[in-house]
C-alpha cells in the first residue's frame, strides 16, 4: 500500500465489503469527493451502478474538458535496460535485439510523427544509465522543444537536482508508473537492477514535481496485484502529490498487462468491466485531472472511454525504437498493442464520436 495511507489491506478490503448502494449513490451526489467517495466507487456495490457512474463521469469529464481529446505520439529512443521485471520484454536477461537511437535518428522519428499531426510527444527509454544519462536527454529535450509544443519523459527516475536539468532542457511532463504498491510482490518481480529500489521509485514524482515539472503522469501495472488494492493506493498517492505539488496536474493511466515473448501471466487479470469501473471512478473523484487510456486497449474500448472519462491519447504509437521511420519494419517492442491504427484513423474515429482532435493543449513559450 501507500506508504502514507493509514490503513492497512485488511482495512481497505474489509470497508470494500461494507459499502453499500446508499453509499455509491450519496458519493455520485457529492459536489467534492472524499478518498472514501472514491472507495465507495471502487467497490463490488458500484459495478451495479456503471450506468449512474458513466452519466456522472461524462459531466465531469465535459464540464473540464467539453469535447476535446488531446493525441500525443509516444517516441521510444532506447530499448537497452539493466533491470530484470518478469513482466517486461526489455528484460536485460531477456535475448532481445537492442536499438539505441542516435539524435539523428531521433530527428527523423520526430519528422514522422510530426507528419502524422501530433504536436504532443513522449520520450520512453530503458533504464540504460551510461547511455540515457541525464546529459543525452538534455540535448534530446532541447532539440524536440524546437519541434514540439509539448514534450514529456517516461524514463528511469532522476534525482531532483537532474530533473532540473531536464526541466530546464524543455520537458514539461514526467511519467513514472509505480508498476505496484505491494511492497513484498514488487521485490519480486523486480530482482535485480536500480527499479529494485520500491522507495527510489516511489517518490519519483515527488522529485519531479518540486523540480518544476508541470506534469505528472502516474499509474500501477494492471494486474499484477488485486486492482481495488491498487488503485485505492493510486489515490492516496494522487492526493498526497496535489498537496505537496500544487503547481503539477496529475495525469492518470490505467495500462493492463498485454502479453510478452517471456510468456509472464499476470496473477490478478483485470476485465473492461473493472477496467471501466476504475476509470469511471477516478474521473468522478479527480474530475480536473488528465487521464490518459493505453493503446494496451481495444479500439472499440478506447473510442468509447474518451466518450465518458479519458481526455488523452496516443495515436499512431509504434513502441519499438526507431518505429516511426528508422525501423519502421522491426519489432523490438516493450508491450503488445491492441490499437494499432494509423494516426489518421484514430483522429477519424475520435470526430466520428462527434469530439474534437486537440494536438497542441499547451505552450511554455506563453
Amino acid at each position: 500500500m501507500f506508504p502514507k495511507l493509514k490503513f492497512t489491506e485488511r482495512q481497505i478490503l474489509d470497508y470494500y465489503r461494507s459499502v453499500t448502494p446508499r453509499m455509491v449513490a450519496a458519493s455520485l451526489d457529492a459536489s467534492r469527493c472524499s478518498f472514501f467517495d472514491l472507495l465507495n466507487l471502487l467497490s463490488p456495490a458500484a459495478a451495479g451502478c456503471i450506468d449512474e457512474m458513466r452519466e456522472r463521469a461524462t459531466l465531469a469529464r465535459r464540464r473540464y474538458y467539453g469535447k476535446t481529446v488531446s493525441v500525443y505520439a509516444p517516441l521510444y529512443i532506447s530499448n537497452s535496460c539493466v533491470n530484470c521485471c518478469k513482466y517486461c520484454d526489455f528484460n536485460s536477461r531477456r535475448k532481445v535485439e537492442r536499438k539505441i537511437l542516435t539524435l539523428d535518428e531521433i530527428r527523423l522519428e520526430c519528422q514522422a510523427i510530426r507528419q502524422s499531426g501530433s504536436d504532443s510527444v513522449l520520450i520512453v527509454a530503458g533504464e540504460d544509465p551510461k547511455r540515457m544519462n541525464v546529459d543525452f536527454l538534455g540535448q534530446v529535450g532541447r532539440m524536440l522543444r524546437e519541434m514540439f509544443s509539448y514534450v514529456a519523459l517516461e524514463v528511469a527516475p532522476r534525482d531532483e537536482a537532474e530533473y532540473r536539468q531536464l526541466f530546464a532542457a524543455g520537458y514539461e511532463g514526467v511519467t513514472c508508473f509505480q508498476e505496484t504498491y505491494d511492497q513484498d510482490l514488487y521485490r519480486d518481480l523486480h530482482p535485480a537492477g536500480p527499479k529494485s529500489n520500491y522507495d527510489y521509485r516511489l517518490w519519483t514524482l515527488l522529485r519531479a514535481g518540486r523540480a518544476g515539472f508541470r506534469v505528472l503522469g502516474m499509474a500501477f501495472l494492471l494486474g499484477l496485484a488485486p486492482w481495488r488494492l491498487e488503485a485505492a493506493s493510486l489515490g492516496a498517492h494522487a492526493l498526497y502529490l496535489m498537496k505537496e505539488c500544487y503547481r503539477s496536474r496529475i495525469q492518470f493511466a490505467f495500462p493492463r498487462i498485454t502479453p510478452v515473448n517471456g510468456g509472464f501471466q499476470p496473477a490478478n487479470p483485470v476485465s473492461d468491466a473493472d477496467l471501466e469501473q476504475m476509470m469511471l471512478a477516478f474521473r468522478i473523484a479527480f474530475p480536473q485531472s488528465a487521464m490518459t487510456v493505453s493503446t494496451r486497449e481495444s479500439p472499440a474500448f478506447r473510442d468509447a472511454i474518451v466518450r465518458s472519462c479519458a481526455d488523452n491519447m496516443s495515436a499512431g504509437s509504434r513502441v519499438t525504437p526507431g518505429g516511426y521511420a528508422v525501423l519502421a519494419d522491426r519489432e523490438v517492442a516493450q508491450f503488445t498493442l491492441k490499437d494499432d491504427r494509423k494516426a489518421a484513423d484514430v483522429y477519424a474515429a475520435i470526430r466520428q464520436n462527434g469530439q474534437e482532435v486537440v494536438f497542441k493543449n499547451w505552450d511554455s513559450r506563453i
